[in-house]
């Protein structure tokens, strides 16, 4: 062999041998075996000392030290040692540097004469010069004598001892073998003997790619699997590699530990460029940081001997956070900044470049706020509040104060109204300055009075809106309509505070006085606002439904959703606006947190309404845990008092109390939100027997609804309420009377609610003609909507668990439902429900 050969372990072996082989014959050798950390230069050492120890060959063997570099005839010491000499023989040898190379040269010529002697020295890169000389000296003379000389270095020795390594270049009796990744075989024979024979073709490419060929790697992630549960799952089919533990971190560092200075740069820049890699940014990233393109080339090919990356990028992602988390805080922070340059010189994506912004330092760098808003921006169309909260907080504080921070705070804000609207209060200050500073645009004013709205402060959202309505002329046509928009939404979440907003024309001049026009905002306000100033007519519900069939699923704009579904529950639509719920909460893990929380409480009160309780408190209580009670403002009201019907109707009175010990804005009470918890509340202590103050909380909800002029229809089932508590204080007649007005009102929407009014004025014993009182006629049994849905699903051939988990609900809850349904279509149970689909429908609710 002459010259430099690659060779994989197997290969190796199979060349040592030869050499071993040659060396017993007579024909001295020496062979040096180069490769990264981790290949497994010390394996080859130990096989080679292994097969001469067989042979009855003598073992001389040494290992040099970084730490013992600069002790002069370290390495020889070991040597000398091996050879039986004592420590003060040794120590006679040193004195006399000028005879040591000759004496040492002489001492295993003379072992060589009687059996073949193997001289080992690993890590050949950390010798000491004294030590090195004397190998020299034996290995140019290595040639007559029955001796194999075997070094291991570092791939880049060739570099650092450029003198050792021409002597392996010109000695024909010399060898160079660097060492290759492990092959398939040979990581297939490692696996073989920790798994057994069933390793497949698909395990082994798994593992070497994992362990990019590395002994030390793999070997690591042995160790971490066998210490896994997944370790017992050995056997059929492929087993894939653990991610990395333990013992693949000690590795990841031992390798780190030994990485040239050039080394640690590229795998720093490779770890914090990640996913983002390409060989164009890695080398302008090192570039800022002094290297060439060459030099930049040599070692990513270095890492990637080393079994860490595959081309620039990590094999296993605990790999590179060893390397992350080794890297110095200050120079980590410099990494960045400079991986986003680097990014952005290379026309990068906004938001790759703004991940590397917010962990880097870039006080009143122009170009980084620009790029962290941007960035922001995209993420916020793509509901990826969190991700825009991180880039804006990051241009907030790279931002000069004036103008420029004004706008990203008021950005900041927007962005974590998606995901807490109760963060956004500790801004409320800071922006009112700012507004009346003139420091804000008119679009983030608007903003600014919804959060306000929020958090009921009725009178800062009043100035703004005055404030705004002097400069009208000067406004977008856009602005214009949000303006409009956040008036008719003062006017119908605070009748009284926002009456003076109540019949506000809409501006004329804005286009589209329909729906759906070009501006879904636009659409909301009109259908509320038609709502507020005519009533729930036949317009309004059809506004309301195209605007519910124009809201794309994945690009919902909340706030006209929310105005078309209310438009559809003051029409007594209730059913028709739950079924629209269902399907906007069905895809609502693509929204933000707050749009989600929204829309749960908005299904949690409708079906609490329809009287479907399970699924009212499952809907209540993800709405809850997705927002704190902080978060919520004057609307907590809402999913409070879904919740706390729910549990009144499931007969769990503990957890409905428990929902009132949560602490409420006091304005909430001047709002619709505190008309719902005033319901709510007042069930409570109706099923508690608190009586008295049952009748107190429904006639505040009719004192509420007589000032706001307020006919939603099922809100007028406090009086159904208000007389059964009534009946037992003892005024059965006062109850009658409230009874009979309930009845005698249009639709509710809910048939579980006209069910409970007749059967409590049944209860009561009163006819419905007694003194004069007009008829009212005995309804038909209709079927509920979830009563509806269980009928279908069971004539599908569905079972009660299969329904259960289709819906959401309990076996139990859907066994209830089939039983009435079996009541009111007169049927005796599921076999007869299979034959009866007419009978379903013609029982529709």
């Amino acid at each position: 062999m002459s010259g430099m050969e690659l060779a994989e372990r197997c290969r190796a072996q199979q060349l040592l041998d030869r050499l071993v082989g040659n060396a017993r014959d007579g024909r001295g050798q020496a062979v040096l075996v180069l490769g990264p950390p981790g290949v497994g230069k010390t394996g080859v050492v130990d096989y080679v000392k292994g097969r001469a120890e067989q042979s009855g060959a003598t073992v001389l063997s040494a290992t040099a030290s970084a730490a013992e570099r600069s002790f002069p005839l370290g390495v020889i010491a070991q040597l000398l040692s091996s050879l039986g000499y004592s420590t003060d023989e040794i120590a006679v040898v040193r004195e006399s540097p000028a005879h040591v190379a000759a004496a040492v040269h002489d001492a295993v010529s003379l072992v060589a004469e009687h059996r073949p002697v193997i001289v080992t020295v690993d890590d050949v890169h950390d010798i000491d010069q004294e030590s090195l000389r004397c190998l020299l000296y034996v290995i140019h003379r290595v040639s007559p004598m029955r001796v194999l000389v075997l070094l291991t270095g570092s791939s880049d020795l060739p570099q650092q001892n450029p003198v050792l390594t021409a002597e392996y270049m010109r000695n024909p009796s010399c060898s160079l073998l660097r060492l290759a990744a492990l092959c398939a075989s040979c990581v297939e024979e490692v696996l073989v003997a920790h798994m057994g024979s069933g390793v497949c073709g698909r395990t082994v490419s798994l593992w070497r790619r994992a362990s990019g060929g590395s002994p030390l790697l793999l070997h690591a992630l042995l160790k971490d699997w066998s210490s896994s549960e997944a370790s017992g799952d050995a056997g059929q089919g492929a087993i894939p590699p653990p991610p990395g533990g333990d013992a693949v971190r000690f590795a990841v560092q031992y390798i780190h530990g030994l990485m040239t200075e050039d080394g640690l740069r590229t795998a720093r820049a490779l770890a914090v460029l990640g996913e983002s890699a390409t060989q164009e940014r890695v080398e302008r990233l090192l570039h800022h940081l002094g290297m060439s393109a060459g030099e930049a080339a040599r070692s990513c090919s270095a890492l990637e001997a080393a079994g860490l990356t595959d081309g620039l990028r990590y094999h296993l992602e605990a790999a590179r956070d060893v390397v992350l988390d080794r890297i110095p805080g200050d120079e980590r922070t410099w990494l960045h900044r400079n991986a986003a340059l680097a990014l952005r010189e290379s026309n990068a994506e906004l938001a790759e470049v703004a991940g590397h912004l917010i962990h880097a330092r870039t006080d009143q760098e122009p170009w980084a706020v620009i790029a962290l808003r941007e960035a922001a921006a995209q993420a916020l169309h793509e509901h990826d509040a969190e991700r825009a909260i991180a880039f804006l907080r990051a241009a907030y504080d790279a931002s000069a104060d004036g103008p420029a921070r004004a706008v990203v705070r008021a950005e900041l804000a927007q962005a974590e109204w998606e995901m807490d609207p109760g963060a956004v209060r500790w801004h409320l200050t800071d922006l009112l300055d700012e507004h009346r500073a003139g420091r804000l645009s008119r679009e983030h004013s608007l903003l600014l009075g919804m959060y306000l709205l929020w958090s009921g402060r009725t009178q800062e959202v009043s100035a703004i809106l005055n404030d705004l309505d002097g400069v009208r002329d000067e406004l977008s046509q856009d602005t214009r309509a949000r303006l409009d928009a956040l008036r008719v939404w003062f006017a119908y979440f605070f009748p009284t505070y926002g009456a003076r907003y109540r019949h506000a024309p809409l501006d004329p001049h804005d286009p589209g006085q329909r729906v759906v026009s070009v501006d879904p905002q636009w659409d909301g306000a009109l259908v509320l606002a038609l709502l507020l100033t005519e009533g729930p007519t036949d317009d309004a519900r059809e506004a309301a439904e195209q605007l519910l069939q124009a809201q794309v699923p994945h690009r919902l704009h909340l706030a006209p959703t929310m105005a078309a579904l209310i438009s559809l529950i003051r029409a007594a639509r209730l059913a028709r606006a739950a079924d629209w719920c269902d399907r906007l909460v069905v895809g609502r893990s693509e929204r933000t947190t707050t749009s989600q929380a929204i829309l749960l409480a908005a299904s949690a009160v409708l079906e609490s309404w329809l009287g479907n309780f399970t699924t009212a408190l499952s809907r209540a209580e993800q709405a809850l845990a997705l927002l704190p009670p902080s978060a919520w403002g004057v609307a907590i009201g809402l999913p409070l008092s879904a919740k706390v019907l729910a549990c009144v109707g499931l007969g769990d009175l503990d957890s409905a109390a428990e929902c009132f010990r949560t602490p409420v804005p006091q304005l909430m009470f001047q709002s619709l939100p505190g008309l719902h918890y005033l319901q709510a509340r007042g069930r409570l202590h109706l099923a508690a027997g608190r009586h008295q103050a049952a009748l107190g909380d429904f006639y505040a909800c009719r004192d509420l609804m007589g000032a706001w002029n307020l006919r939603v229809s099922v809100f007028t089932a406090w009086r159904v309420y208000a007389a059964e508590a009534l009946a037992e204080l003892g005024d059965r007649d006062e109850g009658v009377r409230l009874l009979e007005e309930e009845l005698a009102q249009p639709d509710t929407g809910s048939p579980w609610l006209r069910q409970q009014a007749q059967a409590l004025y049944d209860r009561l014993g009163r006819a419905c003609t007694d003194r004069g009182r007009p008829a009212v006629a005995e309804e038909p049994p209709t079927l509920s909507r979830a009563e509806q849905r269980v009928a279908h699903l069971a004539q599908e051939g569905l079972t009660n668990r299969e329904i259960a988990e289709q819906l959401g609900v309990t076996s139990s809850t859907v066994e209830q439902h089939l039983t009435r349904v079996y009541r009111k279509l007169g049927v005796r149970g599921r076999t007869d429900l299979l034959v009866a689909p007419a009978s379903v429908e013609a029982l529709r609710a």
